[in-house]
């Protein structure tokens, strides 16, 4: 990988070309049997809920069935793989990162009164909240028993309930922020390390104990994952504000329609602090009108907020590039970078 120099020069190079998902595709096509292993990980994944109760196994599956990016589990394989070890025996892991990261998503769609997840109702939406948090429960079980079997859990197990706990700490922050739009930027980061980072560390860091290593190398790739979960965020929320709303998935500003301040309407804020009286109305629980919503990015735009989001999630992509120095050279770790730098540079 090179210097900061080279690093940096990757970043920029990324950055004006735009995303180059074909780039990381074909240094994820590079690694042997990756996708052969994503593909036993699949079916692990429907395995994991097969003694479910069936109520339970209809709404989890609902959500994990119905696909997305799989980036925690990629990249637990391919770290394991960086250190020298089988990917097969991450699989677990895979599993139990995806399976949490589902709880999670089937929480905040109860939280956010969320209406569909990934093209599809959400799981609320067909059985109810109630069924929808009870789902979300089971699955965060099923991860703990998943990663308490693996020869590694020593290691992975206290870690995980670590994790556990600052992905709740981080929404509970975020709640008790929600509305009132006077989130500071450390109070914004302590959420996303919370919410986001965390688990992504955690992926990362377990294929490194899948390989039967300790010490250096997991926390390397402890720093790497958390590194580019900030990053990954940061990009999802610039995206938020600036992207193509049919790409993007969902309606502009959903951010701010939910009462989330992330960095680009907190640089807003502190551009034009007179925007903050034209949000009243939202923090009082009123629904933002379209007119609002367009004032609102349109000074989200002015204020620069989402060039600023966009920079900083390539100064954490740096950051978490350099950690991978204490790992080989390879196909694993090069796919690692280019995986990392494909979602800092992802297109609007």
């Amino acid at each position: 990988m090179g210097t900061d120099r080279e690093i940096r020069e990757q970043l920029e190079e990324a950055a004006q070309g735009g995303a180059r998902p074909a780039k990381a595709q074909a240094a994820l096509a590079q690694v042997p049997r990756l996708f052969e292993e994503l593909a036993a990980l699949e079916e692990q994944l429907t395995r994991a809920t097969v003694d479910a109760e069936s109520t339970l196994q209809a709404a989890a599956r609902h959500l994990v069935s119905a696909g997305g990016k799989r980036v925690r589990p990629t990249v637990t394989l391919l770290a394991c793989g960086a250190c020298g070890g089988n990917m097969a025996d991450a699989i677990p892991f895979g599993v139990a990162a995806e399976l949490t990261h589902s709880a999670t998503l089937l929480h905040d769609d109860v939280i956010d009164d969320g209406p569909t997840r990934r093209g599809l109702p959400a799981s609320r939406v067909i059985w109810g909240n109630t069924v929808s948090v009870l789902a979300g429960d089971w699955l965060l079980t099923r991860s703990l028993e998943i990663t308490a079997a693996h020869p590694a859990s020593a290691r992975a197990l206290p870690a995980l309930l670590a994790t556990m706990r600052r992905l709740v700490e981080g929404e509970v922050k975020q709640l008790s922020l929600r509305g009132g739009f006077r989130a500071t930027e450390r109070d914004y980061f302590q959420v996303i390390e919370g919410k986001t980072a965390s688990l992504f560390g955690w992926a990362c860091a377990a294929g490194g104990w899948a390989a039967g290593r300790e010490g250096a190398m997991p926390a390397a790739l402890a720093r790497f994952g958390e590194g580019v979960g900030t990053a990954f965020q940061l990009v999802d929320d610039a995206l938020d504000y600036a992207a193509d709303p049919a790409k993007l998935g969902k309606r502009l500003g959903a951010d701010l329609v939910e009462g989330k301040a992330t960095l680009p309407l907190i640089r807003a804020l502190e551009a034009e602090p007179a925007l903050r009286e034209r949000l009243a109305p939202i923090a009082d629980g009123a629904d933002p009108t379209d007119d609002l919503c367009l004032q609102v990015i349109d000074a989200v735009r002015r204020s620069g907020g989402v060039e600023a989001a966009r920079a900083l999630a390539r100064e954490h992509t740096r950051t978490a590039l350099a950690a991978l120095e204490v790992l080989p050279d390879g196909p694993h770790r090069r796919a690692l970078v280019g995986s990392a730098v494909a979602l800092t540079e992802r297109a609007f």
